[in-house]
């Protein structure tokens, strides 16, 4: 069960804080490595967290976000636009689970419904 903690779970907040304090921690500018290789995402706008949110955290994990959906190979959460099969779609509970594993989950776990 997630108990809810201001907008998200109590389980994606402490995502937020594991990065948040890894950032904190690092003696220059922080960016992580996590999302480094993953190509770039869009976060919808319906995305919970909030858009701006997710946006932090896969920055901070080493990501890249576009703000138009065409530029993207990954797309973050509902996402009612025209779809595209080269595009894989996500819950934004990928990038809240990846975080919290220290390790990029396996996507297939996490399409949304085409």
């Amino acid at each position: 069960m997630n108990q809810q903690v201001g907008f998200c779970s109590k389980r994606d907040a402490e995502a937020l804080q594991l990065c948040r304090r890894e950032c904190h921690l690092s003696a220059g500018p922080y960016r992580g490595t996590l999302f480094a290789d993953q190509p770039v995402m869009f976060v919808s706008p319906a995305s919970s967290p909030p858009v701006a949110k997710l946006c932090e955290l896969v920055h901070l994990c080493g990501g890249r976000v576009s703000q138009v959906p065409r530029q993207a190979s990954i797309v973050i959460g509902p996402y009612s636009g025209k779809k595209k099969a080269t595009v894989k779609y996500l819950s934004e509970k990928w990038v809240l689970d990846s975080i919290t594993q220290h390790k990029v989950c396996v996507s297939e776990n996490y399409l949304l419904p085409q």
